[in-house]
């Protein structure tokens, strides 16, 4: 029975989280451009890329040898490759790691081959570059130097992609804790400086092209009773149910973030301010109508707004329109709450 020989390493690499390669696909053009090299060079029909991790890359010239399995050229290349160096075999029949393989008893019947080793920086056995033929051959050196050349260009690429998916993961993972760094840690809204930080953008844009520009300060009545009465517990689960009825609220490129502990801020650009009161109205209804469910039983919550806009006002900064809607926002109070206040 053939027993296929692989790199000693290969269970550790394939282990290893960003495993050379692992964007490939069998059509990957750059490997194929290098095997069909490969077979021309060395006057091969068969070129071949095997790499540790399962995947079979390359160009062959023969039908037969096309339908070959993955599994069966992985094990033929791998029994080749055993050692660091280049591995000739000039007849397989008269090799004894060979001469059973089901690739030399039957198709596509290999009677020479040659492999070279591919390794990562690290110096782990990654995979194999091998030429085969259906007839026995001696190679020249020149030929070995081509194959080693060329199993070196393989090396470079699988460098590359590895460089370029640890990059793509480092901007992934740096992105992603930057977005951390600008969330609410409760609400995942945006947090008091994220929110600052896009109403300067929006306020500069305003600035630039005199679009209408509208704030919503929302604060959440009598939450300090929600608390006392039922919990802290109880008060996170409503402000959640908060800040998603503000979500639903607003239009899809508005943004809402959390500005206090229970007062919010919405950035509405290019937002005059009949529609910013239309989405305040909404924002107090749809939270007016819910029913927050608890393990404390059902609670629930009614908002007070106020409503700031800016239109083709020279000078216009973020503190003063804030405090613009804050004023409104305490005037709804003082109105009697579960209502929405317009700024002078």
């Amino acid at each position: 029975m053939f027993e296929a020989a692989l790199p000693p390493d290969r269970a550790e690499h394939v282990r290893a989280p960003g495993a050379p390669g692992s964007a490939l696909t069998p059509s990957d053009e750059r490997f194929e451009r290098i095997t069909r090299l490969a077979a021309r060079f060395l006057r091969m029909p068969m070129a071949r890329v095997s790499l540790v991790d399962s995947r079979l890359l390359g160009f062959t010239a023969d039908d037969d040898a096309r339908a070959t399995g993955t599994a069966s050229v992985r094990s033929f290349c791998g029994s080749l490759v055993s050692g660091d160096d280049t591995s000739v075999v000039p007849d397989t029949l008269d090799d004894p790691r060979l001469r059973e393989h089901p690739l030399v008893t039957g198709a596509p019947f290999i009677r020479s081959c040659a492999g070279h080793p591919l390794r990562m920086v690290d110096g782990s056995k990654v995979g194999t570059l091998c030429v085969m033929d259906t007839r026995p051959r001696r190679l020249r050196e020149a030929d070995l130097e081509t194959l080693r050349f060329l199993a070196g260009w393989v090396q470079d690429e699988l460098q590359m992609q590895v460089l370029n998916e640890g990059r793509a993961a480092l901007i992934a993972e740096r992105d992603e804790l930057r977005r951390r760094t600008l969330l609410d840690p409760l609400t995942s809204a945006w947090n008091r400086d994220a929110v600052l930080e896009v109403l300067e953008r929006e306020l500069a844009r305003s600035a630039r092209d005199g679009s209408p520009l509208s704030i919503i300060m929302a604060d959440v009545d009598h939450f300090k009773d929600v608390n006392d009465s039922f919990g802290h517990p109880t008060g996170d689960r409503v402000l959640l149910g908060v800040v998603a009825n503000l979500r639903a609220a607003v239009r899809p490129y508005d943004a809402v973030g959390r500005f206090g502990g229970e007062e919010f801020l919405a950035v509405l650009p290019r937002c005059d301010a009949r529609a910013a009161l239309t989405i305040a109205e909404r924002m107090r209804g749809r939270v007016e109508a819910e029913r927050f469910e608890t393990a404390s039983g059902v609670v629930r919550a009614t908002l007070s707004l106020g409503v700031a806009t800016i239109s083709r006002t020279p000078g216009a900064d973020a503190p003063g329109l804030i405090e613009a809607a804050d004023r409104a926002l305490y005037r709804a109070k003082a109105d009697g709450r579960n209502r929405v206040a317009i700024a002078a």
